[in-house]
């Protein structure tokens, strides 16, 4: 006071605190994506969800696609099946308010077919010494699209009209022949026009006229399961074989075999398996033992 008294010293405690939290996360979503352009995402889109709390924090985030179940979100969230898709999203702070849920629609649509289809073309039959087909040969014509898909599949004989390829088809006009193809997919895509050549010729004299016509060729009595087909000259791969002549050791009739399958290999007769199959049963044989 003014005569210059103290009084004794006083104490008060009090304690300041923030107040309580109770406004839920601010949340949001973007979407990202190559778009077409009617806005569909094309092949895939990806979806990023973020969460802000300026008071007590955002303590998790979670989402739904479609009619799925909740699940924790930790990163964007990639969505690649095709159609039309909502994504639900929510936001709990750490005083646990919940946000209102929020949603984002979007639609993913296949990425167009820009590709044309695939073509191959195959020419089978009996063939001659030089390559020739003997008396008729079959073209194969085959189209692959992994996109849309074939939708036709053309072909042209010796610049005739184009007509629709439905299966394989034979050619036993004598002479060379040229087999133009194309294909095209169901997005409007044609390959470009690829050609196969070849020459059918008459068929020579019968040079086994007293043929083995069994179904597979069969060595003694091991049916090696082999087609037994006419090798071109009219005689089969059985005649060929020749394992009734009066051979005179079992090697020399296993070299035979072995020589005759090569041929027949190189010719196109046989496949290199068939072969194989061919000369070990030979060897398996007694004949010329």
């Amino acid at each position: 006071d003014n005569a210059n008294n103290v009084s004794p010293e006083g104490t008060v405690n009090f304690t300041v605190v923030a107040s309580p939290d109770t406004t839920p996360p601010t949340v949001t979503s973007a979407v990202a994506g190559d778009k077409d352009p009617q806005g569909n995402y094309i092949n895939k889109a990806t979806v990023t969800i973020t969460a802000t709390d300026a008071q007590s924090g955002v303590k998790s985030t979670e989402y739904k696609l479609d009619s799925g179940n909740w699940t924790p979100y930790t990163a964007p969230v990639e969505v690649t099946a095709a159609g039309a898709h909502m994504i639900h999203y929510r936001a709990t702070d750490n005083a646990n308010n919940v946000s209102a849920e929020g949603m984002a629609s979007f639609t993913i649509v296949a990425a167009p077919d820009t590709t044309a289809p695939t073509t191959n073309a195959t020419v089978a039959g009996p063939k001659d010494p030089n390559g020739n087909y003997i008396d008729s040969a079959a073209v194969t014509i085959t189209a692959t699209d992994a996109q849309s898909g074939v939708k036709l599949i053309e072909y042209s004989l010796d610049n005739g009209a184009w007509q629709q390829y439905m299966n394989t088809f034979p050619v036993s006009a004598k002479g060379a022949h040229t087999v133009k193809y194309r294909a095209s997919d169901n997005a409007g895509n044609v390959a470009p026009e690829k050609s196969v050549s070849f020459t059918v010729v008459e068929p020579g004299s019968d040079a086994c006229p007293d043929s083995d016509t069994r179904e597979t060729v069969i060595i003694e009595r091991d049916d090696t399961g082999v087609a037994n087909v006419d090798t071109g000259n009219g005689c089969t791969v059985s005649d060929l074989v020749d394992q009734y002549r009066d051979w005179p050791s079992h090697g020399d009739f296993v070299r035979h075999v072995d020589t005759v399958t090569t041929e027949l290999v190189t010719r196109g007769v046989l496949s290199r398996r068939d072969a194989g199959t061919l000369v070990r049963a030979a060897s398996r044989s007694d004949i010329g033992r």
